[in-house]
């Protein structure tokens, strides 16, 4: 259960005492704890962005390989040449796939955390399919720097 200090804001995963000041902890759901500063908040919303970003590019690992297992498996009902294509190609696909899931992590959480009110839905899906067609810079995100 995460904590945030009433005294130097310092988040902790528990306890009743700050570790690096001895101040009270606060529940984040406490109704004293809303009374914080936002950026003890945007500091919340940003390791919960970063963990749930880090989940999603642990499981890309999974399924980029379980794509190019389970290719490289069904290589083997082809003949010789055709099965090393097959088995190439299924080896591309999953690295692809781990590949994909992988930036679209970061950029979520760049975007849906960070960027959290600063855009707006519709443009940001415009800027995100412009940028995953071109491979250019949204123009939604780049007036703003991180």
């Amino acid at each position: 259960m995460v904590k945030i200090c009433a005294r130097c804001h310092e988040v902790s995963p528990g306890g009743f005492r700050c570790d690096h000041c001895g101040g009270q902890l606060l529940h984040t759901d406490d109704a004293r704890a809303h009374d914080l500063p936002s950026t003890v908040w945007k500091q919340q919303r940003v390791d919960y962005g970063a963990r749930r970003g880090m989940i999603v590019r642990f499981l890309a690992i999974f399924a980029g390989f379980f794509v190019a297992v389970y290719g490289v498996r069904s290589s083997f009902a082809f003949q010789a040449p055709v099965a090393y294509v097959v088995a190439g190609g299924s080896l591309l696909a999953g690295i692809g796939v781990w590949w994909a899931i992988y930036v679209a992590a970061g950029r979520a959480v760049k975007v849906w955390v960070l960027r959290r009110g600063q855009v707006h839905k519709r443009k940001l899906a415009r800027a995100l399919l412009a940028q995953a067609i071109r491979g250019e810079r949204p123009r939604a995100l780049a007036d703003k720097s991180p």
